[in-house]
């Protein structure tokens, strides 16, 4: 199995110098690539984007939006990432089986946590199904209920319940979550190639000069895209 070489994370921040409502890292994986974490405001809740993540076995984005309860269930979850603790959170049953969001320390390899939505049968000797699954380095997680901890307090009473997620893109340089609300949004032109939707670390080159440091593998198309940049750049 690959190992997590390291980890770029990246608190945003506003003019003040105070944080903002969205923050994302990045995590270089010696087989996988890159592998990014978005915890952004979502209304009165928080949207944490894990991209790629494991979806019924497919790659694919998952954004998972966690409503800001009463019984503050959402500082409940940024202190057990921020500690790397377990913690089960969420859960919902239907005929036969249970369902529960739940994040995993140190699993299945030191160092490496797993957020994931199970399924377990009733039946004690039944199934258990990992629907959603999106592993990370243990400091990326740490990173991520740090800044979740910090964007909390600022969702205020009065924020918009948010029922339908914001729609976001990837960006074609790194396959980051881009929303439409994220400060580091950036569309550009270069050279015979269109460049759309890039974020800014890719539009500024950051990306492609981490990859060649951290000497992990990527994906052909994203590669093009990055050095047709860096050749725009140049």
């Amino acid at each position: 199995m690959g190992r997590h070489k390291q980890h770029k994370p990246r608190r945003p921040r506003g003019e003040s110098g105070q944080p903002t409502t969205e923050w994302f890292g990045t995590a270089f994986h010696s087989t996988e690539g890159m592998q990014h974490l978005d915890v952004r405001r979502s209304g009165n809740g928080i949207l944490i984007t894990s991209s790629p993540a494991e979806i019924d076995g497919v790659p694919a984005s998952w954004p998972l939006r966690l409503r800001n309860d009463v019984d503050g269930g959402l500082n409940k979850v940024g202190a057990a990432l921020a500690a790397g603790r377990g913690h089960v959170f969420g859960g919902t049953e239907g005929p036969g089986h249970r369902t529960a969001l739940a994040f995993i320390p140190d699993h299945p390899e030191e160092g490496v946590g797993t957020l994931a939505r199970v399924r377990t049968s009733v039946d004690p000797d039944g199934d258990v199904v990992f629907e959603r699954s999106a592993e990370r380095p243990m400091g990326l997680w740490a990173e991520a209920g740090e800044n979740l901890l910090r964007i909390v307090p600022l969702l205020g009473p009065d924020a918009p319940p948010a029922d339908e997620l914001e729609d976001c893109l990837l960006c074609p340089g790194c396959y980051r979550p881009v929303y439409e609300s994220s400060s580091s949004h950036t569309l550009i032109g270069a050279g015979p190639m269109p460049m759309v939707g890039l974020c800014r670390l890719c539009a500024e080159g950051t990306t492609l000069r981490s990859l060649r440091q951290a000497n992990v593998p990527v994906d052909p198309q994203q590669r093009a895209v990055l050095e047709t940049v860096a050749a725009a750049m140049a």
